[in-house]
C-alpha cells in the first residue's frame, strides 16, 4: 500500500485551499490516501505547527508523508525541504522552524531541497504564494506515488543548516518543573507544558499532591495559585484546577468544565513559562 499523505496548514476551512491541495494529490495519483492533521493552526504560528508535527508523528506508521504548511515567508528564499525522521516518516515543510520539535524528538537522518524546477506543479507558474499546493502537496504525492524517491526531491544539505526555533529545554531542580507553555488550546482550554511525563513521575509524584503552579508571559506573572495532581477531570470540582498527564504525554493544566487560556488570557510559544513546585519545597 503506498504511504499515507497527512496534512496540516493555518488555512482554515473557509476557502478552497485545502482542497485544491487535496485536487493536485488526486490529480497525480488517485490512489493515494491523503488525510487531514489540522487546519487551524492560527496564522502564520510556526512553532504550533512544529509541536503539533511532534504530538500526531508517533501515531502513524513508517514511511506517512507529513506536510506542514505554514508559512509566512512564501515566495522568498526560504528554502522548501523534506526531511526524513529517524522512524522512516517524511516532513514536507518550508524549512522555517516547522522542523524544531521532531528534530529534538524523533530526529531527522537527512533533509534535501526541493527542486521547483522539477517539483511543481506545471500549470501555475506565475503564481508564487501558493507553494502549499504548487509545491508542497506536489512533491508530497509524487513522493508517496513513487513518482520520485528522496533523492528525487532535490539536493541534500546539512542538517545544522536546518532552521530552528530556539526553547529552553524542561527541567527538574531543587523541587521545581520548569518548562515551557507549548499549547493552549482555545476549544477545551488544555494547557500543554513541555514536562514530560517521565520527568514529573519518576520524582515520586503522587495523585492528590498539590503543587504551586506559575504561568509567566514574558516575566510577567499570568496565573499562579495551589493545584493537584489527578488523573483526570473528574478529581475536581466544577471550575477548579487541576494538572494530569495529557495526551501528548506532558503535565497539562486546565479547569474543570471551564475554559482557562480565555479567562486568563493563556498563550503558548516559548516566551510563555511554567513553573510547578511541590508544596512543601
Amino acid at each position: 500500500m503506498k504511504p499515507a499523505i497527512v496534512i496540516q496548514t493555518d488555512f482554515s476551512r473557509n476557502s478552497s485551499s485545502v482542497a485544491t491541495m487535496y485536487g493536485v494529490c488526486q490529480t497525480v495519483d488517485p490512489e493515494v490516501r491523503v488525510f487531514d492533521l489540522t487546519h487551524s493552526i492560527p496564522p502564520f504560528d510556526i512553532f504550533e505547527a512544529s509541536h503539533m508535527l511532534r504530538n500526531t508523528a508517533p501515531f502513524w506508521p513508517e514511511g506517512t508523508i507529513l506536510v506542514s504548511v505554514v508559512d509566512p515567508g512564501v515566495g522568498t528564499e526560504r528554502r522548501g525541504c523534506v526531511a526524513l525522521l529517524s522512524n522512516g516518516q517524511y516532513v514536507v515543510t518550508p524549512d522555517n522552524g516547522s522542523l524544531s520539535h521532531v528534530l529534538r524528538s524523533i530526529g531527522v537522518q537527512a533533509v534535501r531541497e526541493i527542486d521547483m524546477t522539477v517539483n511543481r506543479w506545471p500549470t501555475t507558474l506565475t503564481c508564487h504564494i501558493f507553494h502549499g499546493r504548487d509545491v508542497f502537496a506536489y512533491t508530497a504525492v509524487r513522493l508517496a506515488s513513487g513518482l520520485i524517491d528522496f533523492q528525487g526531491v532535490g539536493p541534500a544539505y546539512p542538517l545544522e543548516e536546518i532552521v530552528t526555533i530556539p526553547f529552553d529545554p524542561p527541567a527538574y531542580e531543587n523541587g521545581v518543573f520548569t518548562g515551557i507553555i507549548e499549547s493552549s488550546g482555545p476549544y477545551f482550554g488544555l494547557v500543554s507544558s513541555s514536562i514530560p511525563d517521565r520527568l514529573f513521575l519518576d520524582q515520586g509524584v503522587q495523585y492528590g499532591e498539590v503543587f504551586q503552579v506559575e504561568i509567566r508571559h514574558r516575566g510577567a506573572t499570568v496565573y499562579g495559585g495551589p493545584v493537584p495532581f489527578h488523573k483526570s477531570f473528574g478529581y475536581v470540582a466544577k471550575g477548579q484546577p487541576v494538572l494530569f498527564v495529557g495526551a501528548t504525554a506532558t503535565i497539562q493544566l486546565a479547569l474543570r468544565e471551564k475554559n482557562i487560556t480565555r479567562l486568563y488570557k493563556i498563550g503558548a510559544g516559548p516566551d510563555w513559562s511554567i513553573s510547578i513546585r511541590a508544596k512543601d519545597s
